[in-house]
Formats: structure tokens, sequence, C-alpha cells
């Protein structure tokens, strides 16, 4: 399949879900395989993934989708380290830790993900949304552009809670958890 794909030297390798269903080694073995053909033949690849350990390996720059919308766009680092939509703040505290108590319980993000068929006419988390009560917009019939923060516009974002206020529950709330 990858030679196929490879054969008329494109500039973008699209990869969905190149690594699913893998064990670990087989997984490695793959992802090693693309970054040495990306090099080889000076392609970008797309990589389509839910395996966040995959794109903090592999990628440069990340989309976060949620229903089928984008809501947080930045480097790999930005998005891992320092996210700024309920969503991302959801998926890396669900994520379950290697250290600490063993007992503790695993974080999930409360509700169930939208009919892709009658999408909420606002945000498309807002259902799932822990912070949306305190937001100035109402995220249940608005939905928010995915624009920059002032403070770096390469650090795209989809909520209506103001940049500061995403990044005070991000470091007191969210951070903490991480």
């Amino acid at each position: 399949m990858i030679a196929m794909s490879l054969s008329c030297n494109p500039k973008l390798l699209i990869a969905d879900e190149p690594t699913t269903a893998l064990d670990v080694t087989v997984q490695a073995q793959i992802l090693d395989l693309l970054r040495d053909l990306q090099r080889e033949f000076g392609s970008s690849i797309l990589m389509i993934t839910h395996d966040l350990g995959v794109v903090a390996e592999i990628a440069d720059d990340v989309l976060l989708m949620y229903a089928g919308k984008a809501i947080e766009r930045g480097t790999v680092r930005e998005l891992l380290k320092t996210p700024e939509h309920p969503y991302a703040w959801g998926l890396l505290t669900s994520i379950p830790k290697l250290t600490g108590a063993t007992d503790s319980e695993l974080l999930a993000i409360p509700g169930t993900p939208p009919s892709l068929i009658t999408l909420p006419s606002g945000c498309s988390f807002s259902p799932r949304c822990s912070y949306k009560n305190r937001s100035k917009v109402d995220c249940e019939s608005v939905m928010p552009e995915l624009a920059g923060a002032k403070f770096n516009s390469s650090h795209l974002v989809s909520c209506h809670l103001s940049e500061t206020d995403r990044v005070a529950i991000f470091k007191s709330e969210i951070a903490p958890k991480l």
C-alpha cells in the first residue's frame, strides 16, 4: 500500500490511522518508515489518528477536530503542553498516568459525542463542556470562530471562553491533573 502511494512521488502523503491495531513494535517500525520516506521523497504527511502518543512522536503541527470541525490548531508542543480548548483538556486528562496511585479513577469527558446528522447550532462540544457557564457568549447557540490568541497568533482556538480565562483555567485546574 505504501509503495503504491509513493509511485508518483507525491508532495503530500495522507496516512489515515496507519498504526491502528498494531502492537507497539510494529507501530514504531511504521512510524520510522513514514519518517524515512518523508525525508527521501521530500513529502509532507497528513496523519489522521486518534493516538496522542503517535501525535507526540511524529507530528510538527496538529489540527484537533471535534464532530468534524476544527477546534484547535497549533504546534504539537502547544497542543500537548498548553492546550486551550476544553476538549483538548479532556483528552489529555483522560490519559492514564504511569506514576502515582494505582487505584486512582480514570477521568473521562462527560456526556456523549453529538449526532453528526443533527449537530448543535453552536459549539458542538458545548453539551459536554464543563466550562461553558464561564463564557460571556451562549456556547449552545453561537458557533465560535477558529481564531488566534493575541499572544500567539499561530495557536488557533475555537472557543468562546476568553483567552485570559482559558489560560487561567488551564494553569489552575487542568495542568495539576496532567
